[in-house]
Parts: C-alpha cells; structure tokens; sequence
C-alpha cells in the first residue's frame, strides 16, 4: 500500500529527546504512527504495508537544508564547474571555458561556477584578459563560490554596458586597472547589470530547473529546503514552484523565502504572509540582503578588512531604510531572516528584531539570521535574549577557511558557525549549503561540524565541534524548528510526516573525517520511497 512502511533492522536515531533511538518505525498513508520496539510497530501497522530491512544502516528523519536555492543549483548543474575539486589554477579555468566555448554557439553565453581565489594557484580573480584569450566570441561568466563576486569577459562587459566611465553604484563596485579601465572583476549589485544581459529564462525553463535542483537534493538524502531566493523574479519561481507542486513533481518540500524589494507589495495586497501553504510548498519568511560576502571582502564590518584600512564592505542600502523594510514585512505577518554575515549586520538585525518585537510584538517570534557568520560573545547574549535562529553556513569553513583567515584573521572568526557554542548556549541554529555556493551534500556538513577541519585537513578552533547526534539534529529538527514546522517534521514521531533518510552505513562506525563519502541509500517522503542509490 502506497504510504504503509515498516523500517527496522538498524539503528533508528529519531531526534526526539524523550526516544532517541527504536528498533522500528511504522508509517501509514504518509504518516507515523509508530515508533518503538518491532513487534510493537507491526501490531500498530496490520497487515499491508512494505519494508524495508535497514540491515545494520543508519536511518533518520529527513534532512533539512536550511538556507539554499532550489532552482540556482538546477541550473548550475549544466553550467562549468570550476570548485576546488575541480581546478587549482585560472589557467585550468581558462581551459574548461576554451573547451565549452568550442561547443557553443557564437554569441551564446557561457557561465562557470565555484572558484575561490585563495585555492588558484595565482592567489587572485580571474579577469577579462583571460577569459578573451579563450573565448571572445562569447559573453562569459566566472561565478566566485560566494556568489557576491562574478569574473566576465570584454563582451559580457560590453552588454552590460560597463566601461572606464561607469560609476560605481553604492551597493557595488567594478574593479579597475591603473589606467582606470574595468579588469572584468564585479562585486555585488554592479553583477545585476550582467545578468540583466542575458536572455530572460521562460517558466518552462524555471521549471526544468527546480526540479532539476530538488532532484539533486533527494539524492543526499534531503527532503526539505528553504529556499533562499531564486534568482528570477520570486513571483516566477513561486509559480513554477507551485506547477511542480500540482504535478506532483515537486522533489523536496520548500519553505520558499520571500524578497522584500520584489514581491512584499503585492503580498500585504493578497494578505498572503508566512505559513501560508501546505506541507510540500509553503510561503517562508522574507528576506533582505543586508550585506555581501567575507571572500568578496563586502560582507558589513565593524572593522577594516585585513590589510585594506578603508574597506568594512558594504550596505546594500541604508540600514535605516532596511529596517525599516524588515519592520513593515514584520507587521504584514512574515517571520524575518535576512542575509547577514557581516557582524556589523548582524548587529543591525539584531538592533531591529529588539525593536519590531518591542513595539509589534508577535507570539513565538523566531526571527531567523540567515548565515549569521561573524559573532561576538556580546551579540551572542543579544541572539539568546531574543531568541533568534542562526541559520550558519556549516560547510562554508571547510571550503573557504584560507580566504576567511586572510581576510579577517584568526580571532575574528572565533564564532564563525560556532555550533557547539550555539548547543551550549540552547540557540537552535539550522544547518545549511547554501548551493549552489557550497556543494548540495550534506555530510560535508555533518562532517566539518564534527572535526572542524577544511577540505586540506586543517583545523579551525576545534572546541566548536559536537556530536553526530548534534550535527543530525541541526539538519533535521533545528531545519524543522526554523521553520515553524518542528510540530510536522524534524524528528521521527507518532503523527509526523513519514519522511525519512535511509544512509548506506551506521554513521557511527565512520571515521569523522570520512563522513563526506557516505551515500545516502534511499530518500523516504511520506512514506515512500522518492529515491534510491542504484
């Protein structure tokens, strides 16, 4: 029967504090309805239902992604992929662009993804001189794994009408040569201009890509995600959000944040806020982007970067206009979580969470700190009082520690996605990728936030790490709790959804610093298998 599971033979972690382990879980028509001994769980299911026999694997509830973009990591998935993985050097880089150039239309664009200055061999961006000794044929984009930084061509440059003489926006900046000319090198909103270059995507196309990401996704073991923006206008994405909704091709369950300067407007005009929506496809809480990126060196400082005295990065607008914008999506009934990574913006979320909760006070209150990267002890204090909801980057260390040393130094990133910090201090913080910044898999998570160490095995401030029972439950309840939807998922309980992660091992018996390779076996959502590893 469609929905009926008994799951046994293996270690069941459930996440629920008052049964944190059961030989068996039973599940029918898509929930739970028993969680305990086997016999128990077979007596509680009748006679028709499917099993699955763990045979000594590990299951869990369904993994939650806290903070990514569904339909940003679809279309990356046919674009170059040029992380650390992949390439050591801009001249590999230049390579992988020469050889799509060679298979693509002239005139067409060509996009790579994923680099990180400090792991090229040449210790700095990509620019245009290298991209047109490739491919000058071809408008062509180098995205940095930030996402806050893109490399172009002289011809990306040209469609987007950047010369010596454009000047930089308040929000973004054009990186120049001594004779004043752009090195092809953009940061932040000045990128918009690129993209608004390119050919508008049809719905056809969004579509193709949600459910290309979420599929992606399902395959590591993930069943929701919060969506942190699409990168097309959020009415389009919603749209084809909800088309694979009513298909029933929707691979994950989204709780889609909405952006405040493309869609509030129109929402309070609908009354359409927060929680509105179902299990599979929710409105989530709106979302400004506060500041950049600590490798773009724009994430808001209240220092100078290391070595540039006169750069603390960047607004993206006034921060009293910001909150001002935060306050108003506040009284229209939207949970907040805004982009902060900054501790200067993180300060200034926190300065407005104090204040709409003061003047506009709503029950269960949650407001979320999306990334929330650069702490102190004193905004720690502010994050407990206020009860805020971190939302850390939990691979972003293992692929960016070189880059957040250089630029900050040590004793900055003290609390950067400090996790057992966070524990001790009973803040609920929610694991994330942020794909396609950071890749989709979430053992990498789980890893970094047991060991603490980066993809060269090097240690960062090792008292932050915690247990694998900890690091799961960030992926799975704490998702569920940022979310306002601890009540349905999170953790494997009678009358929650039947969805369920299915590992290929007893994550137990893995060495820590191996848990990146462990496969996820079979992806359970409400009670049926959604996907399983051939």
């Amino acid at each position: 029967m469609v929905g009926n599971l008994l799951i046994h033979g293996g270690p069941i972690l459930t996440m629920n504090p008052a049964q944190p382990d059961a030989e068996a879980i039973g599940i029918v028509q898509g929930k739970i309805v028993a969680v305990g001994a086997l016999a128990d769980v077979k007596a509680e299911l009748g006679t028709r239902y499917e099993t699955i026999d763990l045979q000594g694997r590990m299951a869990t509830p369904g993994l939650y992604d806290a903070h990514a973009h569904i339909f940003g990591t679809g279309v990356a998935a046919g674009e170059i992929e040029v992380n650390a993985d992949r390439v050591s050097s801009i001249a590999e880089i230049a390579a992988l662009v020469k050889e799509r150039a060679a298979n693509t239309p002239t005139g067409a664009w060509i996009v790579a993804q994923g680099y990180d200055q400090e792991n090229l061999a040449e210790k700095r961006h990509p620019n245009r001189h290298d991209l047109d000794a490739v491919a000058p044929d071809h408008p062509v984009i180098v995205m940095r794994t930030c996402h806050h930084i893109m490399a172009v061509n002289s011809l990306a440059l040209k469609l987007a009408g950047i010369d010596a003489n454009t000047p930089d926006p308040d929000d973004g900046t054009i990186d120049r040569d001594e004779h004043g000319e752009p090195t092809g090198v953009l940061r932040e909103k000045v990128m918009n201009w690129v993209r608004d270059a390119q050919p508008k995507m049809t719905d056809d196309e969004v579509l193709d890509a949600i459910i290309t990401g979420g599929n992606i996704w399902r395959s590591y073991g993930v069943t929701s995600v919060a969506d942190a923006g699409p990168g097309v206008p959020f009415g389009q994405a919603f749209a084809a959000f909800q088309r694979a909704h009513d298909g029933g091709t929707l691979p994950v369950r989204v709780y889609a944040m909405m952006l405040i300067n493309d869609t509030l407007d129109e929402l309070i005009e609908l009354g359409m806020s927060t929680g509105f929506g179902d299990a599979w496809l929710r409105m989530g809480n709106a979302k400004l982007y506060t500041d950049g990126s600590i490798g773009g060196r724009t994430a808001r400082m209240g220092y100078p970067y290391q070595d540039e005295e006169s750069n603390i990065g960047l607004w993206m607008e006034e921060p009293e206009v910001m909150k001002a914008k935060m306050i108003r999506a506040h009284r229209a009934g939207f949970q907040q979580g805004h982009h902060a990574i900054g501790d200067a913006a993180i300060w200034l979320l926190l300065d407005a969470y104090e204040e709409m909760q003061r003047d506009y006070p709503v029950k269960d209150f949650r407001p979320r700190i999306e990334h929330s990267s650069i702490l102190t002890e004193e905004m720690l204090d502010r994050i407990q009082k206020i009860g805020a909801v971190p939302i850390p980057g939990t691979t972003f260390l293992y692929d960016m520690r070189p880059v957040y040393l250089a630029n900050l130094g040590a004793e900055r990133v003290r609390y950067a996605y400090a996790m057992n910090t966070f524990r001790q201090r009973g803040i609920v913080a929610a694991a994330s990728t942020d794909s396609p910044v950071s890749l989709v898999n979430p053992m990498i998570g789980i890893q970094m936030m047991m060991t603490r160490r980066d993809r060269n095995g090097d240690e960062i401030f090792p008292e932050e790490c915690i247990s694998l029972e900890d690091a799961i439950r960030a992926y799975t309840w704490n998702g569920a709790y940022a979310s306002h939807s601890e009540h349905e998922k999170g953790s494997l309980e009678v009358g929650k959804l039947g969805d369920v992660t299915v590992f290929e091992t007893d994550l137990r018996s893995v060495d820590p610093l191996s848990l990146k390779d462990v496969r996820a076996d079979h992806t359970i959502a409400d009670g049926k298998v959604v996907y399983s590893r051939t």
